[in-house]
């Protein structure tokens, strides 16, 4: 019995019932022979696929799984995403018996017509969900297609050595451990001559502007509308229709606020920079555990040259001075974030 089309999603309807052995997936084949050799060959034949499409059974998987070490690993900011999508998920679940045993929590994309992480391709340091690496390689026997996965941390994730050859490099992760930082001047000494020069030359010059600087947590949806408008404003003349604001994007900006509703397990803060009562700059700041995300922003560039640069030291600092132990500056480098932080491998896979 096949479980799903390969290149269109099943209907919502199916779901409940939907089942199958695996071995349609692995046949005990000279081709699928490293599968009966890592000591699965007596419980292959065991083993059922079922994929999960009602909220409530992905919740379920979802926090079954979930190491919950990132915030992109927790299901109240990936729900936030549903939220603003509504995309169908489709987590593909490997059972023995009653008991889940490994899950690949996807959504299809309706737009891109391809199956992405659940959560969308925004989603970060994405991990495969098994209680035994030995699972895994089994996971990609029953992919979807088309499939695009991508931001997956291999240090987090143990994978079969079948599986890496489908792997290429995504955009690097840009953080800067900062635990063992007590001031910024420390923090600065550990950038080249040229970025350190250029990060305290810069905030030096918005400095003596005097500055209010105001970082809050208070009024929190109020103030991501001011984001909003500002980053529109601020992108609304890129040539390039890549680097024009989503926020133009309804399911984007519901996606986003959505996130700001569902605070508890992470928290957000907004710092804003005032210049004579001009707001020259706005971030939206994600924290979680020990960790401090720069999601999104927006400035006055072309108006206060260097505001970028300000925005990064006073964010760093105030992470210093809150004891966090990294700053997490997310994917895409945009041409700087290599200046000020290390970046990580992260890979992906795309299979048409």
């Amino acid at each position: 019995m096949e479980i799903i089309d390969k290149k269109e999603p099943p209907s919502k309807t199916q779901f409940r019932s939907q089942e199958g052995s695996i071995l349609q997936y692995i046949p005990k084949t000279k081709e699928n022979k490293h599968f009966y050799e890592n000591g699965l060959s007596k419980i292959i034949p065991r083993l059922k696929v079922r994929v999960h499409s009602v909220i409530d059974d992905c919740y379920y998987l979802w926090e079954k799984f979930s190491p919950n070490n990132s915030v992109f690993d927790l299901w109240d900011l990936r729900y936030s995403w549903y939220q603003g999508y509504r995309y169908v998920p489709y987590f593909y679940t490997i059972y023995e018996g009653k008991k889940p045993l490994a899950t690949l929590p996807l959504w299809f994309d309706e737009e891109k017509r391809e199956y992405q992480w659940f959560g969308s391709y925004y989603m970060e340091d994405n991990v495969f969900f098994s209680k035994d690496e030995k699972f895994i390689d089994l996971l990609f026997k029953i992919l979807p297609h088309p499939i695009n996965i991508n931001a997956i941390d291999l240090k987090k994730s143990k994978v079969g050595k079948n599986f890496l050859t489908n792997l290429s490099l995504d955009d690097p992760k840009n953080i800067k451990n900062i635990g063992h930082f007590k001031s910024m001047e420390e923090l600065l000494k550990t950038l080249d001559k040229k970025s350190r020069y250029h990060l305290k030359s810069d905030y030096n010059k918005i400095l003596s502007l005097n500055p209010k600087v105001i970082i809050t947590d208070i009024d929190k949806e109020n103030l991501f509308e001011v984001l909003v408008e500002k980053n529109i404003e601020r992108f609304d003349d890129c040539i390039d229709e890549d680097d024009k604001s989503d926020f133009k994007d309804a399911k984007r900006k519901k996606a986003f606020y959505q996130m700001v509703k569902n605070t508890g397990k992470y928290q957000i803060k907004f710092v804003e920079v005032f210049v004579q009562n001009y707001l020259a700059a706005i971030d939206f700041i994600v924290t979680y555990k020990d960790i401090y995300y720069t999601f999104r922003g927006a400035n006055d560039i072309s108006r206060f040259k260097g505001i970028g640069n300000f925005m990064v030291y006073v964010e760093f600092e105030d992470a210093i001075k809150n004891n966090y132990k990294q700053v997490d500056c997310l994917q895409v480098d945009y041409g700087w974030k290599h200046r000020f932080f290390d970046q990580k491998e992260l890979f992906k896979m795309e299979e048409r």
